[in-house]
C-alpha cells in the first residue's frame, strides 16, 4: 500500500504585484494529499483556494506569480518543470474541475470535441477513437444518451449537465490528482447531491485523489476525510472532518460554523444567524502578526505583532492560534 504522498505542498507563496505593493495571495502554505484521499480547502471568498488551485496547475497570469515554495508531484517539483513538461502532466495525471461551469466550456465548441481534445493530445487516440471515449466518459457521469450529448454545444445542456461535463473532462485521462474548485456553484440543491455523490462512485472507482475547494461546510461534512482551513493566504486550522466540524479551535473556524443555520428540531429557525463583523485584510509582505487579529474576539496584543505557531489540538489536528499557543505571552505584551 502506497504512503508517500501523490502530491506535497511546502511553503507555497503566490503573490500579485501591484504598481505600488505586492498582495500575498497565498502564504506559505503546506499540505500533504495521499492516495485515494479528499482533503477539503475552505475558506471565505479571498481567502486562497482558487489561487492555490491555479498556483498547484501553474495557470496563474500576470500579475500573479508563484514567489517560492515546492509543489511535488511523482518526485518532481512542478515549479521547475519547463512548459512543455508541465502540459504533459496538466490536464493528464493532474486535472481540474473549474468553477463556474456555465462559462467554463467552450461555447463554439461541441461537447465531445472539448472533452476529445485531451484523450488525442495525452492518450495519443484518434479523433474518432477520442469521441468514442468521449461518449463512455459521459455515459460514465450519468448523462442520458451520450451519443447525442456528445454532438451538442454546452447551450443546449443544462447547469447540472453542463457540471457532469466538466467532471467527465478532466476525468478523461484517469489523473492521480483531479482539483475540484467549488464544484457545484450555482447548482440547485438536488443537482449538488447527485454531483457530489458522482465524485464520490468514481473515486472510489478509479482510486482518484481530490482537493475539494469550497466555502461550503455541509460540502465538507459529505466529501471529505481532512480540512484545512484558511483565512487571508495562510492555513488557520487543519484536522479530520470531525476535529474541524466538531471540535473546531480556531475563533476563525468557529465563526464559520456558527454563521450556519442549523435546522434541528427544537431550535429556534427564526433566530438571526451569527455574523463576523470587519473584512479579509490585504496581506503583503510587510504584514505582521495574525491576518484574523483585527476581527477575532480572543485577540491578544501580540496577535497584532507576531504569527502565531502550530499548536497541537489532538492527533493530526493543528492550528495556528495565540490563544491556542502552549507558550505562554511574554510580560512585556501581557502587562
Amino acid at each position: 500500500m502506497q504512503t508517500q504522498p501523490v502530491l506535497r505542498v511546502h511553503d507555497l507563496t503566490t503573490c500579485f504585484d501591484g504598481d505600488e505593493t505586492t498582495v500575498l495571495a497565498v502564504d506559505r502554505l503546506s499540505f500533504d494529499l495521499m492516495p485515494g484521499e479528499t482533503l477539503g480547502l475552505v475558506g471565505e471568498s479571498g481567502c486562497g483556494k482558487s489561487v492555490t488551485s491555479l498556483s498547484i496547475m501553474r495557470l496563474l497570469r500576470a500579475p500573479g506569480r508563484v514567489a517560492g515554495g515546492r509543489i511535488e508531484f511523482d518526485g518532481q517539483d512542478l515549479l521547475a518543470l519547463s512548459e512543455k513538461a508541465m502540459r504533459a502532466i496538466r490536464g493528464n495525471q493532474i486535472s481540474m474541475i473549474f468553477q463556474e461551469p456555465m462559462t467554463s466550456l467552450n461555447p463554439v465548441f461541441t461537447v465531445g470535441r472539448q472533452i476529445s481534445e485531451s484523450l488525442m493530445l495525452h492518450q495519443g487516440l484518434s479523433r474518432r477513437e477520442a469521441m468514442a471515449q468521449a461518449e463512455s466518459l459521459l455515459e460514465l457521469v450519468q448523462i442520458s444518451d451520450p451519443a447525442r450529448r456528445v454532438r451538442e454545444y454546452p447551450y443546449q445542456l443544462s447547469g447540472g449537465m453542463r457540471q457532469r461535463a466538466m467532471i467527465a473532462m478532466a476525468l478523461a485521462c484517469q489523473p492521480k490528482v483531479l482539483i475540484a474548485d467549488e464544484p457545484t456553484t450555482a447548482l440547485d440543491v438536488t443537482i449538488q447531491a447527485q454531483i457530489l455523490h458522482l465524485l464520490r462512485e468514481i473515486q472510489q472507482r478509479l482510486g482518484t485523489s481530490i482537493v475539494l475547494i469550497t466555502h461550503d461546510l455541509g460540502v465538507v461534512a459529505q466529501m471529505c476525510q481532512r480540512v484545512i482551513v484558511m483565512y487571508a493566504g495562510r492555513k488557520v486550522e487543519e484536522g479530520s472532518v470531525d476535529d474541524i466540524l466538531d471540535r473546531a479551535q480556531h475563533p476563525y473556524t468557529q465563526a464559520l460554523i456558527r454563521s450556519l443555520p442549523d435546522f434541528a428540531d427544537g431550535q429556534d429557525h427564526t433566530a438571526r444567524l451569527a455574523e463576523l463583523p470587519g473584512i479579509v485584510p490585504v496581506m503583503t509582505p510587510e504584514s505582521r502578526g495574525c491576518a484574523f487579529a483585527a476581527r477575532c474576539p480572543e485577540a491578544q496584543p501580540r496577535c497584532s505583532e507576531q504569527a502565531p505557531p502550530a499548536a497541537d489540538a489532538g492527533s493530526r489536528h493543528r492550528v495556528w492560534c495565540w490563544a491556542r499557543a502552549a507558550e505562554p505571552a511574554p510580560a512585556a505584551l501581557t502587562a
